[in-house]
């Protein structure tokens, strides 16, 4: 199975390679910085540590932690010189925290499954969930350390439930037979989760514009009381493959564009 790789995670290793083009020299020194030091270090440790077991472990630690720094010294530069690359990063966290949530739930049947990260011309779309009996869920995850931007927050969300829709007609059209018409004609609903220091001070029930905040840890009871119909399992695993064949067609459309663009540009 591919590892799961978020757009904002994908877009944070983007910045950091276009960096890091750019800081060449800055690589380079700190790249001959560190050999040098993990080359006095080992000279010194084999040379006043005794002969033992033990000696190779201290060795061990001090090769680790001068990468170790290297490495830091390196990201932080980078997270000050990019201002992105942080709100990249935080929601990498939050998509990625919210598909732990996610995996346990199919784990304790309290939905059929998901789709991650579907990549659309109008936008992304960070989690499309299939609950058993409350049809499509639009997830759009959020690390925040602050709730100044619920509004905006919730105006993604709205966005992101349009999305769905206009994905959902598309891609599940409706065909005879009763379990997939169901499935297929399925309400989509849209929601914030939310982790990061704020979530400790989202309340129960809080919504914006009729749009739900939950705790990210509240996501699997949330989807466990969802209203509606129970929707058939093999209704469910149709429209789940159709959604994500959908994805991997748009990835490799972009995929190619973005290689004809880099053709052109030569």
């Amino acid at each position: 199975m591919a590892r799961f790789n978020p757009y904002p995670r994908r877009t944070y290793n983007d910045l950091f390679k276009a960096w890091a083009r750019r800081n060449t020299k800055l690589l380079g020194l700190t790249t001959a910085m560190t050999l040098v030091l993990l080359a006095f270090e080992t000279a010194l440790i084999l040379t006043f540590v005794r002969q033992h077991d033990f000696r190779w472990w201290i060795l061990g630690v001090f090769q680790t932690a001068v990468v170790a720094v290297a490495l830091h010294l390196l990201n932080t530069a980078f997270l000050a010189h990019e201002c992105e690359a942080i709100w990249k990063l935080r929601g990498a966290w939050g998509e990625e925290a919210t598909r732990g949530e996610l995996r346990r739930a199919k784990k304790q049947r309290v939905i059929w499954g998901w789709v991650d990260s579907i990549e659309l011309q109008a936008g992304d779309l960070d989690h499309l969930v299939l609950s058993r009996k409350g049809g499509f869920v639009a997830i759009d995850s959020k690390w925040r350390s602050n709730g100044t931007d619920t509004a905006e927050m919730a105006r993604s969300a709205a966005r992101a439930k349009l999305r769905a829709e206009a994905l959902t007609r598309t891609v599940l059209r409706s065909e005879r037979g009763g379990h997939r018409a169901k499935a297929h004609a399925a309400a989509v609903r849209s929601t914030v989760v939310v982790w990061g220091p704020v979530r400790h001070n989202v309340p129960d029930g809080f919504a914006v514009d009729g749009i739900e905040f939950i705790r990210g840890q509240q996501l699997r009871t949330w989807l466990q009381n969802l209203p509606g119909e129970q929707i058939d399992e093999i209704a469910a695993k149709d429209a789940l493959d159709r959604l994500r064949k959908f994805r991997s067609r748009a990835r490799d459309d972009q995929a190619a564009q973005a290689t004809s663009g880099r053709s052109e540009d030569a």
